[in-house]
């Protein structure tokens, strides 16, 4: 579980005013004497950059996979004697729990291959109609400080006095999706925008904090996330990326550099169309909720066909040093489409993982890294948040290998062993060869038996199943040619005669009959 405060990304808007009023700060400016509208005043500047290191964890330890089947969410709704809420409660439903529209909802359903189901219910009984009324106004749990100074004067007192506002009117125990005597998913929203937007500090920042247990009809409170009553489909589905599914901010949180940017929705693809249409989860996210089961390729080759992301659950892993590496790299193909339709480029995503990481705060290792195939490394030097050419292949760079840039050695420095090459864009799918620890180098092996043979009605579709090897497909670019070799093989079946062949992981090149 992302256990103590997991904060929202900025909007684009106010993560450049970050930048500029570093940039600033770090040129001898002080902020306060700045007279400029793109600029922070400087207790918001530090507020935001310098944020306690005990309230800012944001290390991944995962809730257990898989996160699948309905899982029911309690959404309670809050205003304030001096913030009065303005959107009836139907928003809310249809904003997190419709389906057939842009929901909260739908998006899980499409990132989860149809795996996971959030469904829930909105509750708020108060002045306001549909809206509890929180005890102290706005600015008692704000303070100054976006809801996250010391308590009780602070987001977690206010989520308390909401859970005890709602005790009457609701049953808590309908809310513990896994019999383990917790309500997993509590979803508070307040009246008025967020900090994440606003940059105020009078504006509660959208986070998932935990509090101290609270027993309620017989089962435990003690987490939830909090949102803005503007809040979009990216807001919420990123927070319950932290709640439900324990995964860690992708984002680097002291704005140094992007992270994993827009590519993803633990990242700044939480606001991709404004925060409308998030981005899809990264390809490790879905791996730990027990979405996706990667092929692994490891001490082979094999040329690979990748499906849209947005759409099949197709992923491989390819571990550096042994097969149970905690370092590997995931390769998917990300297209414009469903949820991911706002991405900045397409093609093929590949993801490098060391998992004795825990976040993506050092841009030089981080926990999850985007390899971007023009080398510019523009999310690590915080130039942007993505573009068209960090996917593969990117102009005439369509290898990935020791040797390339950027290349597939591990944060140690040494040779991975991993090379992808030959990527190549066939409509909406990317193929490309993929060698994991050397073993696919061609070699020759003789007096080997041909056990089986097989071929389509198309030429080039032939293969063989050579004793002790396994089955090879016949290489199209033969110099002697497929049917040639394809023939020579048949024979050599036909009369129980051993062959020569320089073979691959994965295909024949050349054959001879001893």
């Amino acid at each position: 579980m992302c256990r103590d405060l997991c904060i929202m990304p900025p909007d684009p808007e106010l993560h450049n005013k970050i930048d500029k009023s570093k940039d600033a700060f770090l040129h001898g400016s002080l902020l306060d004497q700045v007279d400029q509208v793109d600029l922070l005043d400087m207790r918001t500047y530090t507020l935001i950059t310098g944020r306690p290191a005990k309230t800012r964890s944001h290390n991944h330890t995962l809730e257990s996979a898989p996160v699948t089947g309905v899982r029911r969410a309690l959404v309670l709704l809050v205003d304030f004697s001096d913030k009065t809420a303005t959107q009836p409660q139907s928003h809310f439903n249809n904003l997190l729990f419709s389906l057939g529209g842009n929901s909260m909802r739908e998006y899980y359903r499409e990132v989860s291959y149809n795996k996971l189901d959030v469904q829930g219910q909105v509750s708020g009984s108060g002045p306001t109609a549909g809206w509890y009324r929180a005890p102290q106004p706005k600015s008692y749990y704000t303070n100054n400080d976006f809801g996250f100074g010391s308590y009780p004067r602070n987001a977690q007192k206010l989520a308390e006095d909401v859970i005890d506002l709602a005790a009457p009117h609701v049953n808590f125990a309908n809310y513990d999706n896994s019999g383990n005597g917790k309500v997993e998913a509590l979803v508070i929203i307040c009246a008025g925008i967020g900090g994440e937007q606003s940059g105020d500090k009078d504006d509660i920042w959208s986070h998932k904090w935990s509090i101290s247990p609270k027993n309620v009809d017989g089962v435990v409170v003690d987490r939830y996330f909090m949102a803005p009553e503007n809040g979009r489909v990216g807001v919420m589905s990123h927070e319950l990326g932290h709640l439900l599914m324990g995964w860690p901010d992708l984002y680097d949180t002291d704005y140094s550099s992007r992270g994993t940017g827009s590519w993803d929705l633990m990242a700044g693809g939480s606001w991709n169309n404004g925060g409308n249409t998030p981005a899809h989860p990264t390809a490790w996210c879905k791996v730990q909720a027990g979405w996706v089961t990667p092929g692994v390729i490891f001490n082979s080759a094999q040329a690979i066909n990748l499906t849209p992301y947005s759409d099949n659950a197709q992923v491989y892993k390819l571990p550096i040093g042994s097969v149970n590496s905690k370092e590997y790299f995931l390769l998917s193909n990300r297209q414009k489409s469903g949820y991911d339709q706002y991405l900045p480029g397409e093609g093929m995503i590949i993801e490098h993982v060391d998992e004795n990481k825990t976040n993506n705060t050092d841009e030089s290792h981080y926990l999850v890294d985007i390899e971007q195939a023009d080398g510019q490394r523009h999310l690590n030097t915080n130039a942007n948040s993505g573009d068209s050419n960090d996917p593969y292949p990117s102009g005439s760079n369509n290898r990935f290998s020791n040797t390339s840039t950027p290349n597939s050695k591990s944060y140690s420095g040494a040779d991975s062993k991993v090379t992808v090459s030959d990527i190549t864009r066939v409509s909406n799918n990317i193929t490309a060869n993929v060698n994991v620890g050397g073993a696919a180098a061609k070699e020759w092996k003789h007096n080997v038996a041909v056990s089986r043979t097989y071929a389509t009605v198309h030429t080039n579709n032939c293969w063989a199943y050579l004793a002790g090897i396994g089955w090879r497909k016949i290489d199209g670019i033969s110099n002697d040619g497929v049917s040639n070799v394809f023939n020579l093989l048949v024979n050599a079946r036909a009369f129980d005669r051993p062959v020569s062949v320089q073979i691959d992981g994965s295909k024949i090149y050349a054959a001879y009959m001893n």
